[in-house]
C-alpha cells in the first residue's frame, strides 16, 4: 500500500506541474525531486510506461502492476481536479495541429523508449543501482525528452497524464478523451521496447 500511495502522490504532482506550467524543465526538476522522495518506497515510476517495463522485467507482479496503474491514474485524476479547483479551468491535452498522427506516434514511442531505458539502466544495473545521482539523471532525461517531443506530439510520454486529465475533462463535458489512445498506446509501446532493449544490452547484469 505504501508503494501505491507514493505512486499516486508522484503522478499527482507531475500532472499538477504539467498543467500549470507545461515547462519541460520544471517537470523534469519536479520528477527529479520525486525520484529522491519515492525511489526507496515504490521505485518512483509515476508512469504506466515505466511500470510496464518493470513488469516485463519481472520486477513487478501482475497484481503490483495493476495496483501501480490504478494509483498513477488516480493521482493524475486528482491533479486535474486540483487544477480545476485552483484555476476554474479544465486542463486537457491535445496534440499539435502542426504535425500529423504518424509524427506524433513516432515521437511518443521513441522519446518514451529513451526515457524508460534510462530508468531501467539506473535502477537495475549494478554500476548505477545505488548511485546518488539517479534522480538528477532521471529528471534531466525526462525534461530533455519533453523539450524535443513537445513541438511534435505535445510531449506527454506518460499515459497517466493523458487518461487522468481526459477523464476529468470528460466528466465536465469535454472530448479530449479521443486523444488518449495516442497518448496511451504509443508510450506503452515505447516502454515495452525499452524493456526488450535493456535485456539485449545488459544480459550480463543478471
Amino acid at each position: 500500500m505504501h508503494s501505491y500511495v507514493m505512486e499516486a502522490i508522484g503522478a499527482f504532482f507531475l500532472v499538477l506541474v504539467f498543467g500549470f506550467t507545461g515547462d519541460p524543465l520544471a517537470i523534469g526538476l519536479t520528477l527529479m525531486a520525486l525520484v529522491y522522495v519515492g525511489s526507496r518506497v515504490s521505485g518512483a515510476h509515476y508512469n504506466p510506461a515505466v511500470s510496464l517495463a518493470f513488469f516485463l522485467k519481472r520486477r513487478l507482479s501482475g497484481a503490483e502492476f495493476a495496483g501501480y496503474l490504478i494509483a498513477q491514474l488516480f493521482g493524475a485524476f486528482l491533479a486535474a481536479a486540483a487544477i480545476f479547483f485552483l484555476s476554474t479551468s479544465v486542463f486537457y491535452i491535445e496534440p499539435p495541429a502542426t504535425t500529423n498522427l504518424y509524427q506524433q506516434v513516432f515521437a511518443e514511442v521513441v522519446f518514451t523508449f529513451i526515457f524508460v531505458l534510462v530508468m531501467l539502466t539506473l535502477a537495475l544495473t549494478k554500476s548505477f543501482r545505488k548511485s546518488s545521482l539517479s534522480g538528477l539523471a532521471v529528471g534531466l532525461a525526462f525534461g530533455g525528452m519533453l523539450m524535443v517531443a513537445t513541438p511534435v506530439s505535445g510531449g506527454i510520454l506518460n499515459p497517466a497524464t493523458s487518461i487522468g486529465t481526459a477523464s476529468f475533462d470528460l466528466i465536465n463535458g469535454g472530448n479530449s478523451i479521443i486523444h488518449s489512445l495516442l497518448y496511451t498506446l504509443a508510450p506503452l509501446t515505447g516502454g515495452a521496447l525499452a524493456a526488450f532493449a535493456f535485456s539485449y544490452f545488459h544480459r550480463s547484469e543478471f
